[in-house]
């Protein structure tokens, strides 16, 4: 018999990035209150090292993930990385997200009512809600979602890149993320602004579920220099809906 393909794509994005806080992210999605038969959840790895990988791999086991990696010593490229995952995708809706997020346990079926209240019309996103460094890094359960978010605070900022949600078919028409956008910044405000231009309602559900970030030392290297192109980037192009070759999401060159 055939198997039933999944209404929804989960799409997290690592490099270097194992251990507690990609399981937290990973169990997190296998505690939703859905059928996880109709859930696929993509882990895609751009280029972490051997320990790394060989963590990812063994996380990817545990959670029935499927993993695209490609190995590369590239400058770290987060569109490149969720665009990888989208090529990938089964599902009718997709969902991208990060690593280090836990999802409250109705988070995937509010994601997917929201698509259907809007006849498919939705770009649907949440506030993120930050863990303290005095929250301590070990593994956490469903039971544990409510406590934890009683410590947390909303972000300031919108803080939309660890949820962005719509049908496969627009991210696939509008060629996935900016993949000029390189290391980290923009390219989830500029994806939220083109699906904007494209015609979909912006749509939060963060009064209805909520998502928790785990507090970890940002990494430094080299991020004031692409904010400040990613800024640039972003002022100059937003007002394009496409902006990637035919070749957006490619595992090689």
């Amino acid at each position: 018999m055939k198997a039933t393909p999944p209404i929804l794509s989960v799409i997290v994005p690592v490099r270097d990035r194992s251990g507690v806080r990609l399981e937290n992210c990973l169990r997190s999605l296998r505690w939703q209150q859905i059928d996880q038969t109709r859930v696929e959840i993509i882990v895609s790895d751009f280029g972490s090292n051997s320990d790394h990988a060989r963590s990812i791999d063994a996380l990817a086991a545990t959670y029935r993930c499927r993993l695209r990696r490609v190995a590369t010593r590239e400058v770290w490229n987060r569109s490149r990385a969720l665009n990888i995952g989208i090529r990938a995708a089964q599902g009718d809706y997709v969902l991208c997200t990060d690593a280090d997020m836990i999802f409250a346990p109705n988070f995937l079926a509010v994601t997917l009512a929201a698509h259907h209240r809007a006849a498919d019309r939705s770009f649907v996103v949440c506030r993120c809600l930050d863990l303290p460094q005095t929250v301590p890094s070990q593994l956490w359960g469903d039971e544990d979602f409510a406590r934890l978010s009683a410590r947390a605070s909303l972000r300031q900022t919108f803080g939309t890149g660890a949820c962005q949600s719509a049908l496969r078919s627009f991210f696939e028409w509008v060629r996935g993320y900016d993949e000029k956008y390189l290391f980290w910044g923009k390219e989830d405000t500029d994806m939220l602004v083109r699906a904007m231009h494209y015609g979909l309602d912006l749509i939060w559900i963060d009064g209805q579920t909520g998502m928790l970030h785990q507090w970890h030392r940002k990494r430094k290297e080299d991020a004031q220099f692409f904010w400040t192109l990613n800024r640039l980037r972003f002022a100059l192009t937003k007002h394009k809906i496409v902006k990637n070759s035919d070749r957006w999401g490619a595992t090689t060159g």
